[in-house]
């Protein structure tokens, strides 16, 4: 049975409000109820985030350090203060990689997944629905938006619930879930996001021949070579625009442990793996979605760099990217409505030979085309429905 996208204005849930529903709703307690992990993992979900309503809220600083790793080109992705976790990012042969990880878009697609699925198990703690199967599948189609930029575009997913709750109960929950999701804020709404601050080395013309290759080679001998014959030729006629590979990615919630694990691509060959805060039932065991969302847009924004490094034979040898930001309290007593990104902002460390002026050009011709970055700051559509039962096509 399929649920249809809801239309109606949704709510803010107050933390009055909020309190006065963890009081109403059923709690979990019979046999039938404990012997589903899902529903026993909820009933601690709620129990948690009691807790948290009753201390007072504080923002949380994101922080992430992105590298685009010498000879390889690859980009290696660490979040948190101390980069406790680490995601590499990648391209195929075809761009000058090794597939080597996941690709920035479709890391997006995976982490939305995730952020969708997050959602709903706590809303569906606040509300007291019980849920015993979640799996997440969303998808994007890519769109061109100009002749030098495209994005991920055409946002939607699907809710794989498996539950005794009405479809109003689960209307009620998809509800709550759009309208406090962080993550579907971040890229249904527009974000006042900053230039990149550029810290610019100067390096030496000429690399010391003692040296390994490094970062310089792979953007000349690599990137280049790939870059360029992408580009249309002066003169040449122009191909049809290939179809957009629609990007999918499935984020499965353990029932045991809350941790989402995500397949990226149809084959779900990369994957990624999410837990929550430490306040609301996390391991310690991976980033939150909050975290990686933000960090996604850095692997992208330093492989733009490569690219239009690339593009306008500017010599790299050292590229380093930062990316910092903070979500306001989820739940708290003082805390009056949905979490929320702001004070988005990302610096990059450069080492080149290349002039302040031409590392200025390639600054502003990145933030031109990176996808992410402007995906991030433009406004995006996101549609969602649910589907009951558990996920059919599940084979791993």
């Amino acid at each position: 049975m399929s649920i249809a996208r809801c239309t109606t204005p949704f709510k803010v849930i107050g933390t009055t409000a909020l309190s006065a529903m963890l009081l109403l709703a059923p709690l979990v307690s019979s046999a039938e109820d404990q012997a589903s992990p899902l529903r026993t993992y909820l009933f601690a979900k709620r129990e948690a985030i009691q807790a948290q309503s009753a201390k007072p809220g504080t923002p949380t600083a994101i922080h992430a350090k992105v590298t685009a790793e010498s000879r390889s080109g690859v980009r290696r992705l660490r979040i948190g203060p101390t980069g406790e976790f680490q995601y590499i990012s990648d391209s195929g042969r075809n761009y000058a990689g090794y597939n080597l990880g996941a690709g920035s878009w479709d890391s997006l697609v995976g982490t939305l997944a995730s952020s969708v699925a997050d959602e709903y198990i706590v809303q569906a703690a606040v509300q007291g629905v019980p849920l015993d199967g979640l799996d997440v599948v969303f998808t994007s189609i890519p769109e061109r938006k100009s002749e030098t930029l495209a994005y991920p575009n055409n946002l939607s997913y699907v809710a794989y619930i498996d539950s005794p709750a009405t479809d109003a109960q689960l209307q009620e929950l998809k509800r709550a879930v759009h309208e406090n999701s962080s993550a579907i804020d971040l890229v249904t709404r527009p974000q006042q996001v900053s230039h990149a601050d550029v810290e610019y080395i100067h390096s030496a013309a000429e690399r010391d021949p003692t040296l390994p290759p490094g970062l310089r080679d792979f953007i000349t001998e690599e990137k280049r070579p790939a870059v360029l014959a992408r580009q249309v030729k002066p003169g040449a006629a122009k191909a049809k625009p290939a179809e957009p590979e629609t990007l999918v990615a499935r984020a499965h919630v353990e029932p045991r442990t809350g941790l989402r694990r995500v397949f990226l691509g149809k084959d779900g060959y990369h994957q990624q793996l999410h837990d929550s805060a430490p306040g609301l039932l996390g391991h310690g065991l991976a980033p939150t979605v909050e975290e990686h969302l933000l960090g996604v847009t850095g692997t992208c924004l330093t492989h733009i760099f490569e690219v239009q490094a690339a593009s306008r034979n500017v010599l790299l040898d050292s590229l380093e990217l930062t990316v910092d930001g903070q979500v306001s309290p989820r739940f708290g007593s003082n805390v009056r409505s949905p979490a929320r990104y702001s004070d988005i902002r990302y610096k990059v460390r450069i080492e080149s030979p290349a002039s302040k002026q031409e590392i200025d050009a390639l600054r502003q011709s990145v933030e031109a085309t990176c996808p992410l970055y402007n995906l991030v700051k433009d406004e995006q559509k996101l549609e969602g429905s649910i589907v009951r039962g558990a996920y059919a096509e599940a084979t791993r």
